[in-house]
């Protein structure tokens, strides 16, 4: 049996944006540049491409390739019309101003709540 190392495949891709990614696993694709597609949330959990995704703050898509075909899925990416970098921000999904203020308020919101259940809680023991 052959000897192959699966563990060491290189990020060519890392965005927010579900097209652009649709994009650039459809040119690698028509490359014939074999590739795998993974979920990474802000937390750190990676999982293979669900079927159903959602963009949201805090989520990437990725495509990674074995070393060997690295550099030539880079160049393909490079080519496309799509922002190829591979650090983009919790907000890189793209939403317009009204969508990124409701969703910080909705976080400002969740930890005011948690704030004031941890407070509440810590004065009712101390009574």
């Amino acid at each position: 049996m052959k000897n192959r190392d699966n563990t060491n495949f290189v990020c060519v891709l890392k965005t927010g944006k579900l097209f652009e990614h649709d994009i650039a696993s459809n040119a690698l694709k028509e490359k014939e540049i074999p590739f795998y597609k993974q979920l990474e949330t802000s937390s750190g959990l990676r999982l293979a491409m669900p079927f159903q995704p959602s963009m949201g703050p805090g989520t990437w898509y990725n495509i990674l390739v074995h070393p060997q075909f690295a550099d030539e899925a880079k160049a393909i990416i490079n080519d496309l019309p799509i922002d190829s970098s591979n650090d983009p921000d919790v907000w890189h999904f793209g939403p317009n101003k009204k969508i990124k203020k409701a969703w910080k308020i909705f976080i400002w919101f969740i930890l005011l709540v948690g704030f004031l259940y941890l407070f509440f809680g810590l004065i009712k023991n101390l009574v």
